[in-house]
C-alpha cells in the first residue's frame, strides 16, 4: 500500500477539521477583544478598499478582528480626572506639573483635568469626534494625555492669564477666573474630548521674591482690616454707652415728672375738712388705745421752791 492510498481517504476529514478551526477563531491572526461599557473602540482596516481611519467602524462589546489586517483602538468615554502634579505619588512618577508664564514670571501649578473622549457624530458623514481625534494624532489616550494634552494645558494657562491681564500678585485672588478661562481654551483646542472641569490641586507656586511680596501685602491688608474692625468696635461701644446714658436720663426725667405730678395732685386734694377729718381719726385711735387710767404723776427733781418740793403731773 502506497502513501497516496493512505492519504486520500483522510482528505475529507482534514477539510472538516480545517473548517471547524476557522469557525472557532483559532486560525492564526484571528482575535477577540471586549470593549467594556464606558469605552468606545475604532475597528480600523489596514488593507483593502475599506482601509483608513475615516472608514473605521465604531464598535463596542465583544469584537472579532484579524490581527494581521485589522486594528482595534479603545478610548475611555466616561469622565475621568487625571492629575498633572509635581508629586510622584499622583498621576505619573515624573514631574507633570504645569509651568506657565504670567507677565514674564514663571508659575507652577498642580492641575486636575476631568475629561472623556467624545463619540459625537460630525455632520456631513459617518465620522465621529473619535475618528477626528485618531485621524489627527494617531496616538493612544495615554500618549495623547502625556504629550498634547499637557502641552495644551500649559499654553491655555498662559493664554488665559494674558487675556485676563493678570499679574503674579493678582493670581491668589483670581484663581477661579483663571481656571474658567483655561477650561474654555482646552475645550476649544480639543473638540474631540468632553471637558468637565479644570481645578487647581494645590496653591500656585510663584518665584520666592514675588511670593514674599504677596505675603507682606496680605499681612498688611490683614492688619488694616483688624485695625478697622477694632475702630468700628470702639465706635459701636461708645455709641452704645451714649445711648444707654440718654436712656437712663430720660427715665430719670420721666420719674421726676411723674413724682411732681403726683405731689401736685396730692397737694390739690388737701382741704380744711380733710385735715379736720384726719385729726378726728387720730383722736379716735388714741381713745381706742386708752386703758382707763389717769396719766402718771412725775416727781420733779429736788428743787426747793418756797421750802417745799414741787410735784407735777405728767402731761
Amino acid at each position: 500500500m502506497n502513501l497516496r492510498s493512505l492519504v486520500s481517504p483522510l482528505m475529507p476529514i482534514v477539510g472538516i477539521i480545517s473548517l471547524g478551526l476557522n469557525a472557532c477563531g483559532v486560525i492564526p491572526g484571528t482575535s477577540i477583544i471586549t470593549v467594556e461599557p464606558g469605552y468606545a473602540g475604532l475597528k480600523i482596516e489596514l488593507y483593502g478598499g475599506n482601509k483608513g481611519i475615516d472608514k473605521a467602524a465604531l464598535v463596542s462589546g465583544r469584537v472579532w478582528y484579524n490581527g494581521y489586517t485589522e486594528q482595534v483602538v479603545i478610548f475611555p468615554t466616561f469622565v475621568n480626572t487625571y492629575p498633572f502634579t509635581k508629586d510622584a505619588n499622583e498621576g505619573s512618577v515624573n514631574d507633570e506639573s504645569i509651568i506657565f508664564s504670567v507677565a514674564g514670571s514663571p508659575v507652577s501649578a498642580d492641575v486636575g483635568l476631568s475629561f472623556g473622549f467624545s463619540t459625537e457624530a460630525i455632520s456631513g458623514g459617518r465620522k465621529t469626534r473619535l475618528h477626528e481625534f485618531y485621524e489627527t494624532y494617531r496616538k493612544t489616550p495615554d500618549e495623547f494625555r502625556a504629550n498634547e494634552l499637557r502641552n495644551g494645558l500649559r499654553n491655555c494657562f498662559s493664554e488665559a492669564s494674558e487675556t485676563l491681564k493678570l499679574t503674579p500678585v493678582q493670581l491668589p485672588t483670581s484663581q477661579q477666573r483663571l481656571v474658567g478661562g483655561v477650561r474654555e481654551c482646552i475645550q476649544r483646542r480639543f473638540p474631540f474630548i468632553a471637558v468637565q472641569d479644570v481645578s487647581l490641586l494645590s496653591p500656585l507656586r510663584l518665584p520666592p521674591d514675588i511670593q514674599k511680596s504677596i505675603n507682606e501685602q496680605f499681612a498688611a491688608q490683614q492688619a488694616a482690616q483688624t485695625a478697622e474692625a477694632n475702630r468700628r468696635k470702639v465706635e459701636a461701644e461708645a455709641a452704645s454707652n451714649v445711648a444707654k446714658a440718654k436712656g437712663e436720663a430720660l427715665v430719670t426725667i420721666e420719674q421726676a415728672r411723674a413724682e411732681a405730678e403726683s405731689n401736685r395732685l396730692r397737694a390739690g386734694s388737701i382741704t380744711p375738712q380733710l385735715l379736720e377729718l384726719e385729726r378726728l381719726r387720730v383722736d379716735r385711735a388714741r381713745i381706742e388705745k386708752w386703758n382707763g387710767q389717769q396719766a402718771p404723776t412725775i416727781q420733779a427733781p429736788n428743787v426747793q421752791i418756797g421750802g417745799s418740793a414741787a410735784t407735777t403731773k405728767a402731761p
